[in-house]
């Protein structure tokens, strides 16, 4: 075992001989370092021309986030012309390019959590207005209400809201929600505490989810089920009076 001595502030135990001297080194670019047992470390590194690569590419990755996000990061201006901090965010001058793009990620990241609450309470409230008028589609069936609705591009959560809230609105019945997005299909059988003892809201949304390629259940006062088949919700709909019909027997 060779014992390589760097200067009077190292002393190491090498494997072999790999370099004549310390100069052949050259610049040394950390990788990555971790534990390997109990009081012993790993560490990964590059040297010599290697590391110059790696160095600049770095470099590359830094001019492109610099100009990803300087822009954006820069002070703004009021309209009585005093600047605006803008709080949370590192000041272009100041910040590390890591630092600067871990902010504009954050500030982006917020962004879009905001738009997508925008989306979907504008979907939300574009879903109720359609039940607005929905008497003309309850149907009668066999002395119970049976109402079966389409709204598309809603989330499961979404679709339970309103289907609690057409439940309450028709007092007693069947409410059956049918939503399409992006392909896919969801569907949510709700079905008022009364009627549970003769309909149950896991029958009713089993043959309806196979026409659209899907399989559901839950409780019998609510169920859901998702699909495949877009084209075929309509169809699947139209069949759910005469599932409600053959569950109610004579």
């Amino acid at each position: 075992m060779r014992v390589v001595k760097i200067g009077d502030f190292s002393t190491e135990l090498c494997g072999g001989t790999h370099t004549a001297q310390t100069g052949e080194i050259g610049l040394i670019k950390i990788l990555k370092e971790g534990s390997v047992s109990s009081g012993v470390r790993r560490v990964e590194a590059i040297t010599g021309e290697g590391s110059l690569r790696h160095f600049r590419k770095d470099h590359e990755l830094e001019q492109v986030v610099s100009a990803f996000v300087v822009p954006t990061l820069a002070q703004k201006t009021r309209k009585n012309g005093a600047p605006s901090a803008d709080e949370g965010h590192a000041h272009p001058e100041t910040a590390s390019p890591a630092e600067a793009l871990k902010a504009e990620l954050e500030k982006k990241d917020s962004e879009i959590k905001r738009l997508t609450r925008q989306l979907d309470q504008a979907r939300m409230k574009s879903a109720s207005s359609s039940t607005a008028n929905i008497g003309d589609q309850i149907k009668d069936v066999k002395g119970v209400k049976v109402l079966a609705h389409r709204v598309d591009n809603l989330e499961r959560a979404q679709l339970r809201t309103l289907v609690d809230q057409l439940r309450d609105k028709i007092g007693s019945g069947v409410v059956v929600l049918g939503s399409a997005s992006n392909g896919s299909v969801s569907l949510i059988v709700g079905v008022t505490k009364d009627l549970t003892g003769r309909v149950q809201a896991g029958k009713v949304i089993g043959p309806v989810a196979q026409k659209v390629g899907g399989k559901g259940g839950g409780r019998p006062d609510l169920a859901e089920a998702g699909g495949k088949d877009a084209a075929a919700l309509d169809a699947a709909l139209d069949g759910v009076y005469s599932v409600v019909e053959s569950l109610l027997g004579t």
